[in-house]
C-alpha cells in the first residue's frame, strides 16, 4: 500500500493524488502536519509530500522515479 504525508495547501501533495488516481494506483492519504513533520525529519525529507512505499520514504520526485 501506499501512503502518501502531506499537509494542507500543498500544490504537489494534490499532485500526486491526481497522478496516482490516473494510473488507477490505490493509496492512502494522511494529512497530519505532526506526522508529517516526524517523518520527515526521520527520513530526512524536509518538503511535502512524503510517500511511503515498500517500507521506504521517497520524496514525490524520488518516488515518481520509481513508478
Amino acid at each position: 500500500m501506499i501512503k502518501i504525508f502531506g499537509k494542507d495547501n500543498c500544490v504537489k501533495c494534490e499532485e500526486i493524488k491526481v497522478i496516482l488516481e490516473n494510473k488507477n494506483i490505490t493509496f492512502e492519504y494522511y494529512n497530519d502536519l505532526k506526522t508529517l513533520m516526524v517523518i520527515g525529519s526521520k527520513a530526512r525529507i524536509m518538503s511535502a509530500p512524503i510517500i511511503e512505499y515498500n517500507e521506504k520514504y521517497y520524496s514525490m520526485e524520488d518516488f515518481l522515479k520509481e513508478l
